[in-house]
């Protein structure tokens, strides 16, 4: 794959998780900013006020990229960096940071890719009900025409909303992340709210000619504890979930209920245009997943009818996330989503393996060797796969998780700040340049 001069290799960070400088220059409170300041929803007490420093450091963090070899630097932008109150006013220092974090990725030869949306709504928005308000299709829509008409020159691939389910769910739904919402109405409504702005952010930037628009896709491997037809159907029910609600409504098959009857309630929020609203064809597809699920049904479960099984009861492979270790997922997701159109261009958009302080990096490095295998299979069958971007590069804020699991490929002393490649650095770098 390394000799496949056509094949790309790169690394995502987000801006909540890395930037810091969380009040300077302008910027405005984000959903996350206000969501840490209640110390206890944080596993280690910490927030993401510094983070990584990457707005002070980011030439350093572009420079490590390159140093290892990668050619792809994808970041995200702060909603509430450029438009501190969400809409309005455009904040210039804000619009200059990422004027500058570009200029340097050109001029150091790695190519800049924009994700318009990482989970971190502007606060001022979310007072006006966030993603549950529809007005928010238009708040975003504005947003992000202004990131075309700033930033459309010099980057051609974006990617509009990073993994969407995970995102609604965790903070709409179960409240676990910001804005720490609860509810079935708060999540069937900001999904559908989701899923238009990204339909419209995708129509504004395709405004531009040559621009690549995509969407990022959180993936997970769904299968039954055991061989019943009721586990069987709440497999079909949690799969339609997190699988299929992010993309099937874009592809003009509309919600995914016959598996899900919750999503029934949906049209609750339509106007009668929406289903047709939400149909782009978008020019890539973002993959991107980390575990698998075995699941059973469990009539007295609200609204899914189904349970999990831990993976520490299965006796199987668990990061310190407590998640499965699951690279098979790969070959899975990118087989899979290469059936809704062979002729799409696909993306491993993030992956990666969480490790504690304590774990050798040879985890890391055993992992990705796995997901490179995986995809070469994948490639021999003549799917359409571009590149493999790692998550992340340097240990970062990890949400709701705090500084407690370590994704990165270097290492972060949080009381200097100061980086140091770890031994999965130091492979990549030998093998992509080999």
């Amino acid at each position: 794959m390394n000799k496949n001069k056509n094949f790309k290799w790169g690394v995502t960070i987000s801006a909540a998780q890395t930037e810091g400088a969380y009040d300077k220059d302008g910027k405005g409170f984000s959903i996350w900013d206000t969501f840490t300041q209640k110390r206890y929803k944080i596993k280690d007490r910490s927030n993401a006020r510094i983070a990584t420093d990457f707005y002070h450091k980011y030439k350093e963090d572009i420079d490590c990229a390159v140093d290892i070899g990668l050619q792809i630097f994808r970041f995200s932008i702060s909603w509430a960096r450029i438009l501190p109150e969400g809409f309005g006013k455009i904040n210039s220092k804000g619009i200059e940071f990422y004027n500058k974090v570009i200029d340097y990725c050109l001029e150091v030869g790695i190519e800049p890719w924009i994700t318009t949306y990482h989970w971190d709504l502007p606060q001022k928005l979310q007072d006006k009900g966030g993603w549950c308000n529809r007005d928010v299709v238009d708040w975003y829509a504005t947003y992000v025409a202004i990131l075309r008409d700033n930033y459309a020159d010099r980057v051609k691939y974006w990617i509009l909303i990073n993994e969407g389910i995970v995102c609604m769910g965790a903070g709409y739904f179960l409240g676990v992340h910001a804005p720490g919402k609860r509810g079935i109405d708060n999540f069937l409504s900001s999904v559908h709210h989701i899923l238009l702005a990204q339909a419209e952010g995708f129509r504004v930037l395709k405004e531009k000619e040559g621009l690549q628009v995509g969407t990022a896709l959180s993936c997970t491997k769904i299968e039954a504890y055991r061989n019943t037809n009721a586990d069987q159907k709440a497999v079909n029910r949690i799969d339609a979930l997190m699988n299929r609600l992010f993309i099937e409504p874009h592809l003009g098959m509309g919600y995914p209920h016959e598996d899900l009857p919750i999503l029934k309630r949906i049209p609750k929020y339509y106007k009668e245009e929406d289903l047709e609203t939400l149909k782009v064809d978008f020019d890539f597809l973002g993959i991107q997943t980390y575990t698998r699920q075995i699941v059973k049904s469990a009539w007295y479960v609200p609204y899914l009818g189904v349970m999990q099984v831990k993976p520490k009861k299965r006796n199987v492979e668990t990061s310190i996330m407590g998640w499965e270790t699951y690279p098979e997922g790969t070959q899975y997701f990118l087989e899979r989503f290469s059936t809704y159109n062979p002729e799409k261009p696909l993306w491993l958009s993030e992956c990666g393996i969480a490790l504690s302080d304590k774990e050798d990096d040879q985890k890391r490095i055993d992992y990705y060797k796995k997901v490179i295998d995986l995809t070469k299979s994948v490639m021999d069958k003549g799917i359409n796969v571009k590149g493999i971007l790692l998550w992340t590069l340097v240990d970062n804020f990890e949400w709701a998780e705090g500084y407690i699991p370590k994704f990165g490929i270097i290492s972060l002393n949080r009381n200097t700040l100061q980086r140091q490649m770890k031994k999965s650095a130091i492979w990549l770098k030998k093998y992509i340049k080999e």
